[in-house]
C-alpha cells in the first residue's frame, strides 16, 4: 500500500462488500432483530459484565454496523451515538431504532473522521466484535478516540484475539483446526476472497474480496497508550461470538468456544482505557 489512494480503493473495495451484507444481516437468525424488537439485548455477557453503568452518559459507538449494540445501549441508559462507513447500514440503524421507539444518533463517516463528524465530549466511547481488522491504522483510530473522550471519559473494546488468525480454516478435518499455519506477524493488508456470509452461510456474496488488517495484541494496547490513554484493563477470554475456526462448537446462545480435546487458548479480549 504506497499511497492514500490505494488505501481508499482497498476500502472502498470492503464498503461494497459490507453494503450487500446489511439487508442479509437484518434478515438473518444470526443477528436476532426479532428479539431484539421483543426486548432481548444484543450485548453479550462479557460486555455487559465490564462495560459498567453507562446511564446518562453519552456514548459513541464506532463501527456500529446496523446499529444493534448501539440501540442495546441506549436502552440501558445511555445518550447514544453510532457511527460506520456503510451508508446502507446507517438507514438501517436509523429504521430499527424508530421500530424499537429509541431516541439514538446515527452517523455515516469513517473512523478517522469521527471526531469531525461525531464531535467531542463523550463520556464513553465502545467498540466490539470483529471490527479492527478492517482498519489500516490504529494510530488514527487511537487518536479518534481520544480526541472523541472528553477528560475522565473511558473507552471499551472486546474483540476477537489475533492469534486465531494463525490457525488453519480451510480443513475438512476438524483434528487440523487450531494448528498453527500463518505467521502472527503481518504486515499490510491481507486480501482474501470468501463468497459466503457468516450470518447466512449459504448466501452467496457478488461482493467476494475483502482486504484486513492483522493486528497484534501489542500494537492495540499500544495505540492507545501513545494516544494518551490510561489501561485499565486488558483481559483475555476463551470464547467468542461467531466460530473464527472450523470446529468450534457453540456452547450457549452467545459463543462458541474450541471443541473438547484442543489446547486452552485465548480467543478473544477486551480493553478498558481511560482519558486522563
Amino acid at each position: 500500500m504506497t499511497s492514500a489512494q490505494s488505501s481508499d480503493d482497498l476500502l472502498a473495495a470492503n464498503l461494497a462488500r459490507w453494503e450487500e451484507q446489511v439487508d442479509i444481516h437484518v434478515g438473518s437468525d444470526f443477528y436476532r432483530v426479532k428479539e431484539f424488537l421483543e426486548g432481548e439485548s444484543s450485548l453479550d455477557p462479557i460486555v455487559l459484565g465490564e462495560i459498567g453503568d453507562v446511564r446518562g452518559r453519552r456514548l459513541l459507538h464506532l463501527q456500529c454496523h446496523f446499529g444493534l449494540d448501539t440501540l442495546s445501549l441506549a436502552r440501558l441508559g445511555a445518550e447514544v451515538t453510532g457511527l460506520d462507513f456503510s451508508p446502507k447500514a446507517i438507514a438501517a440503524a436509523e429504521t430499527l431504532a424508530r421500530d424499537a421507539g429509541i431516541n439514538a444518533r446515527f452517523i455515516c463517516a469513517r473512523v478517522d473522521e469521527a471526531r469531525a463528524k461525531a464531535g467531542t465530549g463523550y463520556d464513553v466511547v465502545f467498540s466490539s466484535w470483529g471490527a479492527l481488522m478492517w482498519l489500516p491504522d490504529l494510530a488514527v483510530w487511537a487518536r479518534n478516540i481520544a480526541a472523541c473522550l472528553a477528560p475522565g471519559g473511558m473507552f471499551y473494546l472486546a474483540e476477537g484475539h489475533p492469534i486465531t488468525w494463525t490457525f488453519e480454516d480451510e480443513s475438512d478435518r476438524i483434528e487440523d483446526n487450531f494448528r498453527i499455519v500463518r505467521s502472527y506477524f503481518l504486515e499490510g493488508p491481507q486480501q482474501w476472497e470468501n463468497a459466503h456470509d457468516y450470518a447466512e452461510p449459504d448466501v452467496k456474496l457478488a461482493h467476494f474480496k475483502s482486504n484486513e488488517w492483522q493486528h497484534t495484541l501489542a500494537e492495540v494496547v499500544s495505540a492507545l497508550a501513545e494516544a494518551g490513554l490510561r489501561i485499565e484493563f486488558l483481559h483475555e477470554h476463551d470464547r467468542l461470538p461467531w466460530p473464527a475456526v472450523p470446529g468450534m462448537v457453540r456452547v450457549d446462545e452467545h459463543y462458541f468456544m474450541a471443541p473438547e480435546g484442543a489446547p486452552a487458548m485465548p480467543l478473544s479480549y477486551s480493553v478498558k482505557a481511560r482519558k486522563a
